[in-house]
């Protein structure tokens, strides 16, 4: 099988990983604040509104969430959940959960109580830490079954009394690290298991390209459930950078802090990018200190990408990746972006990721400028899904590489172009959104007989979900009747913003509803 790979840049010491300041590999999360402490202790590390810590700090501190933990119970393997915007608290508990040999598991703070109810009873956590404004779940988690749940308002009591010494505990970097939570196709939240390799390979890209180092600022406002989000909090620490953690409320908030904290590196989706670029003073803000703007999740318009390079005048780099493969696999590098035939595209493979476009029946590799599945090989790749050993065999090949569902092809320099994704998720403003999770949802409301949620064009968001629904006969559907009923059962952002009701669906000869027909019809819809 053949595969596209770049050459390994000679300044790489090790191409394969990340490397923390004493030369050593990153494939343990736990090691990650105990060797930036023995090198910078006194280094800035988390500044938030009140507070900064230093590095030395955010050791100890992990240390005592480690010994509260294990004086709570937990054992090594068990899962420590935390469910909270972007904070201090989200990284000690991360870390303190590695260094109890606990398996962290970020979970999404926009889901609504049934789903974060689900999520607590498929992954079986020991311990819950909730984030400011989020205690009202503690009933919810106590109902799953958790039995140490951490509010907010308690946590410094929790810790306070602990010990900051270091558990020591040192985990496998083949055993699983780290567990995020995806909806999938299937309509039900798949937890992904990664692996301290996994996380040492996939910071290496942005720790040897990003020009990190120990004066640069760093701010991620895409939530730490989301792998690229935490993935710059974890190169960041790597290399003794300062995170921002601030969680602007609009584009107007971002646009002031980037430039007030002098941030040198950010990660954002386009959309965000799109907003900042709306506002009316950003042509006339001081940029100078802003070095790169990572973006993904979704395509950036060529136009907005010219706009935003004259802007800013920063570097730009794209990457293109699931969290089942850790985050990107693709760079879109900044001198890339200078030649605009490659806009449209998300790069090549990152150095040592072997990318293939193969033919999604027979999985034969398929030439340059022919489209077929993406698939995804080498270290990358997730551990498996939890628990659920058929969605592992579905995902995974015998052979290891990772079928993504996405359609792609290459150019003949190697460059991936992605097209019409073989699944039928929807991404609305950075996040993705799995048409059968919410119809799961939708088909529950009484007068609804059948239903298809589509993506269809938004000006705001790139795509929205639209929610093509068959009454039950004799009954009438309100479409914002419907909508705010599913916004009670899902997070706002999963939920339609429009609802077109229909007599029947196109259905095959076998009774699939003909997505493509509705996508043909509704796509001139405008969400």
């Amino acid at each position: 099988m053949t595969a596209v790979l770049l050459p390994t840049p000679p300044e790489y010491v090790d191409p394969h990983y990340a490397l923390h300041a004493d030369g050593t590999r990153v494939e343990r999360l736990e090691d990650i604040p105990r060797r930036r402490a023995a090198a910078t202790p006194e280094a800035s590390a988390v500044v938030t509104t009140t507070s900064t810590t230093t590095y030395a700090e955010l050791d100890r501190e992990a240390s005592r969430v480690a010994n509260a933990l294990l004086a709570a119970g937990v054992r090594p393997g068990d899962r420590v959940a935390y469910l909270g915007e972007n904070s201090a608290q989200f990284l000690a508990t991360l870390y303190g959960a590695s260094k109890a040999g606990a398996i962290p598991t970020a979970l999404n703070f926009r889901l609504a109580p049934p789903e974060v109810e689900y999520i607590l009873r498929d992954a079986e956590p020991f311990a819950l830490v909730l984030g400011a404004g989020h205690s009202a779940l503690a009933g919810v988690a106590r109902q799953a079954g958790v039995r140490c749940v951490v509010e907010a308002d308690g946590f410094d009591a929790w810790v306070a009394g602990v010990t900051d010494a270091d558990a020591g505990f040192a985990r496998d970097p083949g055993e699983t690290a780290l567990m995020f939570y995806t909806s999938g196709t299937t309509g039900h939240p798949k937890g992904i298991e990664l692996t301290g390799a996994n996380l040492g390979q996939a910071v290496a890209a942005m720790h040897y390209v990003m020009e990190l180092d120990t004066t640069s600022v760093a701010l991620a406002p895409v939530p730490f459930f989301h792998v690229s989000g935490l993935g710059l909090a974890l190169v960041a620490a790597i290399n003794g950078s300062s995170l921002l953690l601030r969680n602007p409320t609009s584009p107007a908030e971002l646009c002031r802090i980037l430039q007030e904290h002098r941030v040198s590196h950010a990660v954002a989706v386009p959309t965000v990018i799109q907003f900042l670029l709306g506002l009316p003073d950003v042509r006339d803000g001081d940029w100078s200190a802003l070095k790169y703007l990572v973006y993904g999740a979704s395509p950036m318009p060529e136009p907005v990408l010219r706009e935003a390079t004259a802007v800013f005048g920063c570097k730009f780099l794209q990457s293109y990746g699931l969290t089942e493969s850790t985050g990107g696999v693709t760079m879109l590098s900044p001198a890339d972006h200078l030649a605009a035939t490659r806009l449209r595209s998300v790069g090549r493979p990152m150095p040592n990721v072997p990318v293939r476009v193969v033919d999604p029946v027979t999985l034969r590799d398929l030439p340059a400028g022919e489209r077929g599945e993406v698939l995804i090989g080498g270290g990358h790749v997730m551990r498996r899904y939890w628990r659920n050993p058929s969605a592992t065999e579905a995902a995974i090949t015998p052979d290891g590489w990772l079928r993504t569902g996405d359609g792609g092809s290459f150019d003949s320099e190697g460059y991936l172009y992605l097209h019409d994704r073989l699944k039928d998720m929807i991404v609305s403003g950075g996040e993705n959104v799995y048409p059968a999770e919410v119809e799961s949802v939708l088909t529950g409301h009484p007068a609804v007989a059948q239903v298809a949620v589509i993506g269809v064009p938004s000006a705001r968001w790139g795509e929205t979900p639209l929610a093509v629904v068959v009454p039950v006969a004799g009954q009438t559907i309100d479409g914002g009747e419907l909508i705010a009923w599913a916004r009670e059962r899902m997070a706002h952002y999963k939920c339609p913003t429009a609802v077109e009701v229909v007599d029947a669906l196109p259905l095959t000869a076998s009774g699939k509803v003909l997505k493509t027909s509705l996508r043909g019809e509704y796509g001139g819809f405008s969400g």
